[in-house]
């Protein structure tokens, strides 16, 4: 029991999940998002709980948590303690994995409920408690009523899930008693729900498992005059050119759709597009004039009517890769994109005050491919010279967009110095 006695209990198993309300039926995420955020932890023999995630930059989604309902235990200490949330499907949320757009929709935000939140300290790399929690139906309070303490007991057994086969998420949802049937559409892609014309398209977004991967499949199922249902894996996703343009990748697209006359188009978050034509190919990729920008998703929609039977995922500037840390300081570096160009971010944590000093001599290099030694750049930038982009949390954010077209494989690389020595190398861009 909580200090106040609010938190209804510590779970220890994950058959306890089963008895609660937290992420149970579509379009609810709870279950989802404890599962993905467990598989970013590491837990050694003593329970201690190591993230390779900083919520107080921001990492998922997180952001700083008041408590001031009071729902959670007091800090101990109010200067070094702190209560990080994550789970708002809000598109806006620049790192939130957790759902595919589809699932942002103004229906499915009503069930935008589902938190998990974290207490750490700013200066400790470990997590002190994982607790789930949930919004009422109406409001933006948590529910002490349905808030508990997630133990490093259950976490470990459901990291352990792995070992019982890929789909650890499957494995999972059933043993938490995730009511699939919510969804439409089983895990075995058996269609359980009311009849449907071949012109409609039900999607099991809420199928989909959380991922830091930009391509998601997304199941649907078409029925024909005879209600025979079919199950297809249709992939839509953005990527990058060479010269820095969004490319247009889709595969598996049914023959029945081509025929009724369908393009891939890529639209903004203004809802302007820019057709694609598939010339009735169920896989393929088409190069776009538009420069390659956070918020394109690719969208599959009849030429005629222009109605939306699927959308992919948005597309992240960051190419949904966390920063990397920079060896030795509070500080970190991301590889982004603006306009199609490659750009850096430098992350630097506030009480780091004297970052310029100690990095008068560092430099950010760009690499138009990771194979590339470290003299070979394509461009560079001094640290010093990064411009300052605002402050998020305890974080303060500086950057820099290069003159190089961002492209599969490009890279960033931190020097602390002239020498040719990397100390922070982020994650190639991808194909």
């Amino acid at each position: 029991i909580g200090l106040i006695g609010m938190i209804q209990s510590l779970f220890r198993h994950t058959s306890e999940l089963r008895a609660i309300e937290f992420g149970h039926r579509f379009p609810r995420h709870g279950l989802h998002l404890l599962n993905f955020i467990t598989h970013q932890l590491v837990l050694d023999n003593n329970n201690v709980i190591r993230p390779n995630f900083v919520p107080g930059r921001g990492d998922w989604g997180f952001v700083s948590y008041s408590n001031s309902e009071g729902v959670l235990p007091p800090l101990q200490d109010q200067n070094r303690q702190g209560y990080y949330s994550v789970g708002n499907l809000n598109p806006q949320i620049s790192y939130s994995p957790i759902m595919s757009p589809k699932a942002m929709t103004q229906g499915i935000q009503k069930a935008n409920r589902d938190r998990v939140v974290v207490r750490t300290s700013p200066n400790s790399p470990l997590l002190e408690a994982l607790y789930i929690t949930q919004h009422y139906p109406l409001g933006n309070h948590y529910d002490p009523q349905n808030t508990w303490q997630i133990s490093p007991a259950l976490l470990g057994e459901i990291r352990n899930l792995l070992s019982n086969g890929v789909d650890s998420l499957s494995v999972f949802l059933y043993i938490a008693n995730y009511d699939g049937s919510s969804m439409n559409f089983n895990n075995y892609c058996y269609y359980t729900g009311p009849d449907i014309n071949i012109n409609l398209v039900e999607e099991a977004s809420g199928k989909q498992p959380p991922t830091d991967y930009t391509a998601v499949n997304k199941r649907v199922t078409l029925s024909n005059s005879n209600n025979h249902i079919e199950c297809f894996e249709i992939l839509l996703e953005v990527k990058a050119t060479n010269k820095g343009y969004a490319r247009i990748r889709w595969s598996n697209i049914p023959d029945r759709l081509l025929d009724k006359g369908v393009q891939v188009n890529v639209c903004e978050e203004d809802g302007k597009c820019f057709t694609s034509p598939i010339d009735k190919r169920s896989y393929g990729t088409y190069d776009t004039s538009e420069y390659l920008n956070k918020g394109l998703s690719p969208r599959l929609q009849f030429k005629e009517t222009k109605y939306e039977m699927m959308r992919g995922p948005t597309y992240d500037d960051t190419d949904r890769k966390l920063p990397v840390d920079i060896k030795g300081y509070d500080a970190s570096l991301q590889l982004y994109t603006k306009d199609g160009y490659a750009s850096a971010r430098l992350i630097i944590k506030n009480t780091f005050s004297d970052w310029k000093n100690k990095f008068g001599n560092s430099w950010v290099g760009f690499y138009s491919d990771h194979n590339k030694g470290n003299k070979y750049y394509d461009t560079h930038q001094w640290a010093t010279k990064f411009h300052h982009e605002g402050k998020f949390g305890q974080y303060n954010m500086y950057v820099y967009c290069s003159n190089m077209a961002i492209r599969p494989e490009a890279q960033a690389r931190f020097f602390l110095h002239k020498e040719y020595v990397s100390i922070a190398i982020t994650i190639p861009w991808e194909r």
